[in-house]
C-alpha cells in the first residue's frame, strides 16, 4: 500500500463513541416523551379535501371554525390557493355535512377513510420491514466481509453496521418526534419511506467503506490495523460526502 500522510480519524474515537450515545440516548428520549405523531395512515380516520368556491377563509378562521365541531384532533393542511386537506379521527354523513355547514361556499374534492384495521396492519408491516431489512444487511455484511478476520472477525462487522444503521432509525425517528410536537408533523408513509432511503445511503456508505478496507488489508500484511483503518476512511470519506450533497442538491 502506498506510503502517504492519512488524517488520524481514531484520535478522536472517544468523541466519535460519545456523539453515538448521545445520539442514541436522545432518539430514545425523543420517541418516549415526544412520542411520533402518527398520520392517517397509521392511526385510521378521515381525510377531507374540501375547495372554496370564493375566496379562502384565514387558517385561524377555519380552526376556530372547527374546534366548535367537538370532533377531536383537525390536522388542517393548506394545498393550492382555495384548497385545504383535513385530517381527522372516523366521521359519519351526519359529521362531515357539519364539517361544510361551518365552512360555508366550500364543496368537497375528495374523502377517504382509512379504518383501525388497515393502518393497524400497514404498521406492523413496516415494523418488520424495517427490522427484516437490519437484519439482512448484517447478515450480508458479516458473509461479505469474511476474508478480513485475521484482523477482526467478521461478526463485529455485522454488528457494527447493525447497530449504526439502528442508531441511524432511532435517530430519525427522534427528530420526527421533536417536529410532531412543534410544528404538528405526521410520521406517515412518505416519511417512512424517507428514513428507508436514509438507510439506504447508510448501508451505501458503510459497504463502501468496508469494501475499501478488505481491500487495503489483503494489500497490507505488516500495517497496523488503526493505520489501515484510517487511510480507508480518507479514500472513501469525500467520496461519501459528494454522493449525499449530489441528492441534496442536484
Amino acid at each position: 500500500m502506498k506510503e502517504e500522510k492519512v488524517f488520524n480519524f481514531l484520535k478522536f474515537k472517544n468523541l466519535f463513541l460519545f456523539l453515538f450515545f448521545f445520539t442514541f440516548l436522545f432518539s430514545i428520549f425523543s420517541i418516549f416523551y415526544f412520542k411520533p405523531k402518527m398520520g392517517l395512515d397509521f392511526k385510521g380516520g378521515t381525510l377531507l379535501e374540501i375547495e372554496f368556491e370564493k375566496e379562502k377563509p384565514s387558517f385561524q378562521e377555519i380552526q376556530q371554525k372547527l374546534s366548535e365541531l367537538n370532533f377531536g384532533e383537525i390536522t388542517i393542511q393548506e394545498t393550492d390557493q382555495n384548497k385545504i386537506i383535513l385530517k381527522m379521527g372516523k366521521i359519519s354523513e351526519k359529521e362531515k355535512a357539519q364539517i361544510f355547514e361551518k365552512l360555508k361556499g366550500a364543496k368537497e374534492i375528495r374523502s377517504e377513510m382509512v379504518g383501525p384495521t388497515i393502518s393497524s396492519e400497514l404498521k406492523r408491516k413496516s415494523i418488520w420491514l424495517t427490522i427484516f431489512s437490519l437484519i439482512t444487511i448484517s447478515l450480508y455484511i458479516a458473509f461479505a466481509f469474511k476474508k478480513i478476520t485475521q484482523k477482526l472477525s467478521s461478526f463485529i462487522f455485522s454488528l457494527i453496521s447493525f447497530l449504526g444503521l439502528f442508531q441511524n432509525t432511532l435517530f430519525l425517528l427522534g427528530i420526527i418526534s421533536i417536529f410532531g410536537k412543534i410544528f404538528g408533523a405526521e410520521f406517515n408513509i412518505s416519511i417512512l419511506i424517507a428514513i428507508l432511503i436514509c438507510l439506504g445511503y447508510g448501508i451505501n456508505d458503510t459497504i463502501v467503506f468496508f469494501d475499501r478496507l478488505r481491500e487495503n488489508v489483503l494489500k497490507s500484511k505488516t500495517k497496523e490495523f488503526s493505520q489501515i483503518i484510517n487511510f480507508s476512511i480518507s479514500q472513501t470519506f469525500t467520496r461519501q460526502i459528494n454522493t449525499s450533497l449530489t441528492t441534496i442538491f442536484p
